[in-house]
């Protein structure tokens, strides 16, 4: 059962505090009751819950209609795990007229904490009308829309929350069961294939260094030119293509994900993951083995454009955990750093483990698939998707073959710096290399281009 509910009872007593007190009893016992309602505030913000609820039982003791009181004392008696008489209480302010969007939402986790989920439902709505700015609210509803097995409804709280505050965005989402099942798999077929690439082949990218901090440490794999080049299209010589993710989609059930975390290695400035593949909030290690500090920076690609979303340093010659956590129905993501940002990953968001990456000849296969009919896209990053549908039958392989054409490439515009000229760098201080003495490599690595022009027949 889901019992991570989200409490706001200090800001109710600051709130409470501030507003007038109601005057209702002889000059007297309004005075007492004003006291003992004092105390019972400082005691609530020192969160001693049980010597409040009894300052404030005194205060409606000498003024039965002291609304505020009954609202604290509900608040109190919640904190107190003593629910129905929290009820009680806040039924009594409601009775006297008092009314604001935290006493419905303490109200609603009072409802919540007795399984009473739709009328807990029904409070935290109320209490987002009135205050659509509660985000503890939103992420308390959709606990409850869990609870009632309301998915797609919860997933729309996810989304409320993700542009507002991110972590409690995440922490519903990892409560949501997900879509995909897992189960053994009998007499599974496989598919085995290759993706190719006709036509021209693309150019890479350049990257100026001198653009770039650490010059001295990532000339150690340049062009020789002053540039760092990046091939998003590695064509063998049989034109078979690399890095492409070959995927199946709307399988509910099988085989499950690999228990092992992936993990993105940054040395001199460079990944050999250009692609990788990932489920929405899996989490992944970079591991940085330069002697430079990285910030690796989380892109997700939507029909707006791109969106940061996580920017975080990873220093050198340390790792560091990050989730690649996304919004609902985006299917690509990019991780880059922003000091070197010819170090870069581009992702693609899976919803099974039925996918594959194809290798430097472009050769992939898939194995242990549940019978059926499904989709299959290969997707490549600068390139559209190519959409098959394939039939897989029990205990047999279906051999399958993408091509794409060179003319098809779809990139962000970019100078081309192959002509470029070489320059004297001016070098990081071998005395105060990011905070220490520079630990210099021998390897160095001479990217070469050479235009391929090469034409399918």
């Amino acid at each position: 059962m889901i019992n991570f509910f989200i409490k706001s009872s200090l800001a109710w007593f600051i709130l409470f505090s501030t507003l007038p007190f109601n005057a209702v009893a002889s000059e007297e016992t309004k005075l007492k009751s004003q006291r003992y309602y004092d105390d019972g505030l400082l005691l609530s913000r020192a969160e001693h819950w049980k010597q409040a609820s009894d300052e404030f039982r005194m205060a409606i003791q000498f003024d039965p209609l002291n609304k505020l009181a009954y609202a604290n004392l509900g608040v109190a008696l919640s904190q107190l795990e003593k629910h129905k008489e929290a009820l009680l209480a806040f039924d009594k302010a409601i009775m006297l007229g008092y009314d604001h969007s935290l006493f419905r939402y303490n109200r609603g986790l009072s409802f919540a904490k007795l399984n009473l989920i739709k009328e807990a439902v029904q409070e935290l709505k109320l209490s987002l009308k009135m205050d659509p700015r509660n985000v503890k609210a939103d992420y308390n509803l959709g606990l409850l829309y869990i609870r009632q097995n309301k998915i797609d409804k919860a997933e729309n709280q996810v989304n409320q929350l993700y542009s507002r505050n991110n972590d409690l965005a995440k922490k519903l989402f990892d409560f949501i069961p997900p879509k995909y099942k897992v189960m053994s798999v009998n007499n599974g077929g496989s598919i085995k294939g290759r993706v190719s690439l006709s036509g021209k082949i693309p150019s890479p990218r350049f990257f100026p260094l001198i653009a770039s901090p650490n010059i001295e440490y990532c000339t150690r794999i340049s062009d020789g030119k002053g540039n760092r080049i990046l091939f998003d299209f590695t064509v063998s010589e049989s034109r078979g293509l690399k890095d492409t993710v070959v995927k199946l989609v709307n399988i509910q059930k099988g085989k499950p994900f690999l228990n092992k975390i992936q993990k993105i290695v940054m040395n001199r400035c460079h990944t050999p993951k250009y692609v990788i593949s990932s489920r929405n909030g899996e989490t992944l290690l970079l591991e940085n083995t330069d002697p430079i500090r990285h910030e690796v920076v989380a892109y997700e690609f939507n029909a707006r454009g791109a969106d940061q979303r996580s920017h975080r340093p990873v220093d050198a010659n340390t790792s560091q955990a990050r989730d690649i956590f996304v919004k609902k129905n985006t299917k690509n993501f990019l991780i880059k750093c922003n000091l070197h940002p010819f170090l870069q990953s581009n992702g693609i968001i899976v919803e099974n483990p039925y996918y594959a990456i194809t290798d430097k000849d472009g050769n992939f296969s898939i194995k242990n698939i549940p019978p059926g009919t499904y989709k299959i896209i290969a997707w490549h990053p600068f390139i559209p998707n190519q959409i098959e549908t394939i039939i897989i039958k029990p205990g047999k392989q279906s051999n399958l073959t993408f091509e794409f054409k060179g003319e098809s490439v779809q990139r962000t515009v970019y100078n081309n710096n192959s002509k470029g000229y070489r320059f004297a760098p001016v070098y990081d201080s071998k005395e105060n290399f990011y905070g220490g003495s520079r630990a210099d490599d021998p390897i160095e690595i001479l990217q070469v281009y050479k235009e391929r022009r090469q034409v399918k027949d």
